[in-house]
């Protein structure tokens, strides 16, 4: 696909529909009334920046003024949020042409810092640190071991919405027939895919085609998260037995990998 002529402007309600395709792709499921009810709700001082290719609009950046408190001290920040593009626009430089025209508009402000909240294990953390953010916290996440099998539940239902959306898991769910086993020391959970949804049930189902192997707080820690998956298998903390290649599949739709 020819690069295009690219046009940087602010969104209005009348791209819901488009903001909603963009958003589909990058976050999950999103219908233009979720985008326009966003509009209605939003700060009046929040921007919405978006690519726009030939016509297309392609890419999103939101950018949202707020206040940080340091050391009790309150200072002004342009926060970053809403970084978005379509699958079929990726790898062309937009969300890092928005990026830099949100910091340009924040410096004009007169604000001298910005803030974002990210994963490390998106593709959108090397533009980041490409635009010279840097690691000042991490998230803290807290499982219930006590209801395993409906935590897991919750992740599959959103991976079954999201991944037939997305080029990968049309490709792989289409084909996909596999028994997953995910084994810990006090409890196990069976997950396969029926053609329609993702199914979970405790307890070994049947004869299983991948098994993983660990303590609770090692499998539920890599699910959304390949660069802790990949660590707990190099470590030996989650073990994982099976045919090389549903090993691979099962990677990304577990840790939700995708390519740019």
């Amino acid at each position: 696909m020819p690069r295009g002529r690219v046009i940087v402007r602010l969104a209005t309600r009348r791209d819901a529909s488009a903001l909603a395709r963009v958003y589909t792709d990058a976050f999950g499921p999103t219908a233009p009334r979720d985008v326009r009810r966003g509009f209605a709700s939003k700060d009046p001082e929040e921007e919405i920046l978006v690519a726009v290719v030939d016509g297309v609009l392609a890419s999103a950046v939101s950018i949202q003024y707020r206040e940080l408190l340091i050391d009790g001290v309150p200072i002004r920040t342009g926060g970053i949020a809403g970084v978005a593009t379509r699958w079929d626009y990726r790898q062309r430089g937009l969300a890092t042409r928005l990026m830099k025209e949100s910091l340009r508009r924040i410096r004009a402000r007169g604000i001298c810092n910005t803030t974002l909240f990210t994963g490390h294990n998106l593709p959108a953390i090397r533009i980041y640190t490409h635009l010279g953010y840097s690691q000042t916290s991490d998230w803290r996440i807290f499982y219930d071991f006590r209801r395993p099998v409906p935590w897991i539940e919750k992740r599959f239902e959103y991976r079954t919405r999201w991944l037939r959306r997305t080029p990968f898991g049309t490709e792989a769910l289409r084909t996909w027939n596999r028994r997953v086993l995910l084994k810990t020391p006090r409890w196990s959970v069976t997950i396969t895919w029926d053609g329609r949804e993702f199914k979970v049930r405790g307890g070994r189902r049947g004869t299983p085609d991948l098994v993983i192997r660990g303590r609770a707080e090692r499998v539920l820690e890599s699910f959304g998260n390949r660069l802790t998956y990949d660590r707990n298998r190099r470590t030996g903390r989650i073990a994982v037995a099976g045919d090389a290649d549903v090993a691979r599949t099962w990677r990304r739709i577990m840790t939700l990998e995708w390519r740019e």
